[in-house]
């Protein structure tokens, strides 16, 4: 089987809250406008950065996901998944660390081609896929030292993430994306 491993880049898991229980007036109107858009992030980041985007694969591996991963996707304590983490660069700099669960279950038929995604960008497939839906956002601030080597300068700022559940045919799939440093598209 596979070893256990765990990520080297990502330290301590966020404290996720509902989108709809976070204090809106912890957000501002720019940080609210891409934290809660439901439209596809990896679009956005192409618009804005005129085509100049790339992902990076930091980590891909098949383990046990965090607790609250499990929770979201609903896995027992011993399932398995994909768990996949990358950098998405615009103009050469790393704007959004991203964290991504594929249960072993949901790889399964036509969805088996997520196994191999290799550098390409999970949020393409997603949102050109016609049997996807999305769950409602959970939002957190994490220290961006609590990413280690994903942040490629040492900053002691705290860094707004949020999360959601896809659904693929009914088949869980959960994306994390925190908000790097480098972050600026305005």
């Amino acid at each position: 089987m596979y070893a256990f491993q765990t990520s080297r880049f990502h330290s301590q898991e966020p404290r996720w809250l509902d989108c709809k229980k976070f204090p809106r007036s912890a957000l501002s109107a720019a940080d609210a406008r891409w934290l809660l858009d439901t439209g596809s992030l990896t679009a956005h980041l192409r618009r804005v950065s005129d085509g100049h985007f790339h992902v990076e694969v930091l980590f891909q591996r098949w383990q046990i996901p965090r607790l609250s991963e499990r929770r979201l996707l609903g896995m027992g304590d011993r399932d398995w998944g994909l768990v996949r983490e990358v950098r998405l660069h615009c103009r050469n700099e790393p704007w959004v660390y991203a964290r991504s669960v594929l249960p072993a279950t949901s790889l399964v038929g036509r969805l088996d081609r997520l196994r191999t995604l290799d550098n390409r960008p999970l949020g393409h497939l997603l949102f050109t896929d016609p049997h996807m839906s999305r769950d409602r956002y959970e939002i957190c601030r994490v220290p961006a030292t609590s990413l280690g080597d994903s942040v490629s300068e040492r900053s002691e700022e705290s860094l707004w993430g949020r999360r959601s559940r896809f659904l693929l045919s009914e088949h869980p799939i959960m994306v994390s994306e925190i908000f790097l440093p480098a972050f600026r598209p305005w």
